[in-house]
């Protein structure tokens, strides 16, 4: 039997349909990864360490029985089949749809192709704010804080805002 882990992921589009990239993203989702059990709202937010249009940005809590490594290169694929385009540039840029690991579970990973806790959460409103709603009192497994004092004590001065539109959560057919 495999163990269902709790995972928290952050979602961010800045190009095309930005809620239409988001509601695919979890349709994939829930389809390759696991049952969405929760999501944000959709947080609109400046593009971040480059010059590019505003993102909209979500956290989702999934339910999911793959391991770590199987979980990222399914993301990778969600990504690619949603027309993500990686270049070979270092560096933060536009994107169809970005997918990042936050948490899983409370576990501690650092291996050549993955680090949890994500290593910039802690650093960035843009993914703290969506999953302090979601998750407040979620501890970070290395700070030993609930995500809602790690929102507080941010740093980052970026203006975020609420997004008046909802995101449709998957329903399981039976």
């Amino acid at each position: 039997m495999k163990i269902q882990r709790i995972t928290y992921l952050s979602l961010g589009t800045n190009q095309g349909d930005r809620l239409k990239n988001l509601q695919n993203a979890i349709h994939l989702i829930d389809d390759h990864i696991g049952v969405v059990e929760k999501i944000s709202s959709i947080y609109k937010t400046p593009s971040w360490g480059f010059e590019g249009d505003d993102f909209y940005n979500i956290c989702i809590e999934v339910t999911t029985d793959l391991t770590s490594e199987i979980l990222l290169h399914s993301l990778l694929d969600i990504e690619n089949k949603l027309g993500r385009i990686r270049s070979s540039n270092q560096g933060y840029e536009n994107r169809k749809i970005d997918i990042d690991i936050l948490l899983i579970a409370d576990e501690i990973l650092f291996s050549k192709t993955l680090t949890v806790p994500h290593s910039k959460m802690l650093a960035r409103k843009f993914v703290l704010a969506p999953l302090a709603e979601i998750a407040p009192t979620r501890m970070h497994p290395i700070e030993k804080k609930q995500m809602v004092l790690c929102l507080q004590n941010c740093n980052d001065t970026s203006e975020i805002s609420i997004v008046n539109k909802k995101l449709q959560k998957p329903v399981a057919i039976s």
